[in-house]
């Protein structure tokens, strides 16, 4: 099955603000949901006021949602997520 688009929602935070952001690139929403499906596997933790993000995945014939604190984030993957919310400005 390959990815169609991921949609990336943040909220919390210290304001406990919401925003979206989607990925509809089939070859980069790919590579984002190969990093969020390792992520996945990083042992969970939160912080105060710690940002939670929801990924929808969507595919030819299926739509998943993984949810994750920012502090489950791998390194790797936040600068890309830095970059995909700046876009959508």
């Amino acid at each position: 099955m390959s990815v169609q688009r991921v949609v990336v929602t943040r909220s919390g935070g210290f304001a406990g603000i919401t925003i979206t952001t989607e990925v509809d690139d089939p070859d980069e929403a790919e590579r984002l949901t190969e990093a969020i499906r390792a992520a996945v596997d990083h042992p969970s933790g939160s912080a105060r006021d710690d940002f939670v993000y929801e990924f929808t995945i969507v595919t030819s014939s299926t739509t998943d949602r993984i949810e994750m604190t920012g502090a489950q984030l791998p390194p790797g993957l936040r600068p890309e997520l830095r970059s995909l919310f700046q876009r959508r400005t």
